[in-house]
């Protein structure tokens, strides 16, 4: 092996190792990474789904998350445009599914000093159940950094607390 090609293969080991060696001390909270294509750049995200086992058998967390690519420019748009998109059919087996709770999608995701503030699409009910897509949302905006809290608007742009820095969902989320 030529002396550059020794070099590049033990900058991959390195690289390898410090990777599986890297810890997280916030594990609840995934980081989005970016990926550079030739034509654009793309942010992988987590998509939290409804976990219909865990559920079920009434043991929470009630969502898992799963990898979507989305476009960088707006990840958190892409990310719950990912989310409102539901599992795949392989995602699907394995129980995961979305409780879209009547929306069709986030018209608007805008984050402004910790708080994201979405507007749902489409219709907004719980149907009287205490999972709704809130959950879906609330678990999906929180991995990025700058989002500390999540208000969600139903279509008519009303929620339960619009002002202050704590979560809030929109009355027609409510059992």
């Amino acid at each position: 092996m030529s002396a550059p090609r020794r070099w590049l293969a033990s900058c991959l080991l390195v690289c390898v190792t410090l990777a599986a060696c890297s810890s997280s001390s916030d594990s609840a909270r995934p980081k989005p990474t970016t990926t550079t294509t030739s034509v654009s750049a793309r942010v992988q995200v987590f998509v939290f789904f409804v976990n219909q086992q865990a559920f079920n058998e009434g043991v929470p967390p009630y969502t898992a998350p799963v990898h979507r690519l989305v476009d960088a420019t707006n990840a958190p748009q892409g990310a719950l445009d990912a989310l409102f998109r539901g599992p795949t059919a392989q995602e699907q087996e394995r129980g995961l599914r979305l409780v879209a709770s009547r929306a069709t999608g986030a018209s608007e995701v805008r984050i402004v000093s910790g708080v994201a503030r979405v507007r749902l699409a489409g219709g907004c009910s719980s149907g009287g159940s205490t999972l709704t897509v809130a959950e879906e949302i609330v678990r999906t905006l929180l991995q990025f950094p700058q989002t500390h809290a999540v208000k969600i608007y139903d279509p008519r742009g009303n929620t339960e607390t619009p002002t202050g820095a704590g979560d809030s969902i929109p009355f027609c989320l409510e059992p």
